[in-house]
């Protein structure tokens, strides 16, 4: 048994937490407090010749470092928790502990560096063994549960990358990506960077690191932080890039509902449709954009739609949640304006999107007069805001 304290003192890294400012006039990120990460986790250990006792101890002490902070198993009282399990695999591949067993970071370390203090005395490592292994898990142990819609993820660690057929990791990979599970990779040994390249064919995008990183743990821990920032059932995430699943997300969700009505209506519908959610702020060019890429194909032409964007007090203001003020409009940053608008904003004091031949822009209009479709936008799911079952994709 190894001193894990003394891996616990020495790697400690945790990542902060910063609540959101909507008066930064920025777009909420994902939360980012690694003590309220809610997830279920399957490490995956490749402990082959390959990998030498070194790197085994080295990755009991980062998986427990990246953990340290974290709830770790359940618990009746508090649902942000990560249950992690592990799993070790050469040949064949070895359950050392299910999603269930560890209940404590105590239980962490003493499981980790008993299950990966030698390694075995085979030179083959077949990571769809290990995958599968991890699967299993997830199939037995989350989906049907009370944690059915926490999301899933396994940390690869691995020497080698071997496996065709059969045996082939790519295609189980695939599957599990496509069933909303996140991959993480990480390459060990003499030629890491080669290995690392085969390992991007079976991670998240994005998700694929080597063990010589200065910065491994927080690489690491940015991957589960997003994701475990995902969005209430029928919401779209908000992202960089509208047509790249995998770009960088954002903390918030919209709805484009294709349903006219005056902007005093799609304001209070907004309000009502979930917690935390808002008539659609439009703080930079990339939302808009992104807004209108999203909306081409569902509502009718000419596209219009209500934006939160209305005028209160002598000052433009953006909607936001029930009981939070709202923004008011940076007069330096981007706006959208028809040339020629807002025209007597006291008569006229709510925005829609309308297309014309300039484009699709803001008009400011009489918030009970004009019907347009509206766009809703809410927080993501994620470690500073905790969904319950009934609102999440299953």
């Amino acid at each position: 048994m190894k001193c894990y304290q003394f891996f616990l003192l020495l790697l400690s890294v945790s990542v902060g937490s910063a609540l959101y400012d909507p008066s930064s006039y920025t777009d909420r990120p994902c939360g980012n407090d690694i003590s309220n990460l809610w997830l279920d986790v399957v490490a995956v250990v490749d402990n082959s010749i390959g990998m030498t006792t070194e790197h085994l101890n080295n990755i009991a002490a980062n998986i427990g470092t990246l953990f340290a902070d974290t709830r770790i198993g359940t618990r009746p009282s508090e649902p942000r928790t990560t249950r992690l399990g592990l799993v070790t695999y050469n040949s064949l591949a070895t359950t050392n502990a299910d999603l269930n067993k560890f209940q404590s970071l105590d239980d962490v370390y003493n499981g980790l560096f008993s299950a990966l203090d030698r390694t075995s005395n085979t030179n083959t490592a077949y990571l769809a063994t290990g995958l599968q292994a991890a699967g299993q898990l997830f199939a037995t142990q989350s989906i049907g549960s009370l944690r059915n819609h926490y999301k899933r993820v396994i940390i690869v660690y691995t020497s080698k990358y071997q496996g065709s057929g059969e045996l082939d990791p790519v295609p189980m990979a695939a599957r599990f990506r496509a069933d909303g599970i996140y991959i993480i990779t990480v390459a060990y040994g003499d030629d890491s960077k080669a290995l690392s390249d085969n390992l991007q064919k079976i991670a998240t995008p994005g998700f694929n690191f080597t063990y010589t990183s200065q910065s491994l743990v927080r690489d690491i821990q940015g991957a589960l932080l997003q994701s475990n920032c995902f969005c209430p059932n029928d919401w779209i995430h908000y992202r960089q890039s509208y047509l790249d699943m995998n770009s960088y997300r954002y903390g918030s969700c919209l709805k484009p509902v294709n349903l006219p009505g005056s902007w005093k209506q799609a304001q209070l519908s907004c309000h009502s449709r979930h917690s935390n959610s808002y008539l659609v702020t439009e703080f930079n060019s990339n939302k808009h954009d992104f807004i209108l890429t999203a909306v081409k194909n569902t509502f009718d032409q000419p596209i219009s739609y209500h934006i939160g964007l209305n005028y209160i007090n002598g000052i433009w203001v953006w909607d936001q949640p029930t009981g939070l003020p709202p923004v008011p409009m940076n007069g330096s940053s981007w706006d959208n304006w028809i040339p020629g608008y807002p025209k007597n904003p006291h008569a006229n004091s709510g925005v829609q999107n309308i297309q014309t031949g300039f484009g699709v822009d803001w008009q400011n209009i009489p918030v009970y007069i004009a019907m347009s479709n509206y766009i809703c936008e809410t927080y993501s799911c994620d470690s500073d805001n905790f969904c319950d079952a009934s609102d999440v994709k299953h």
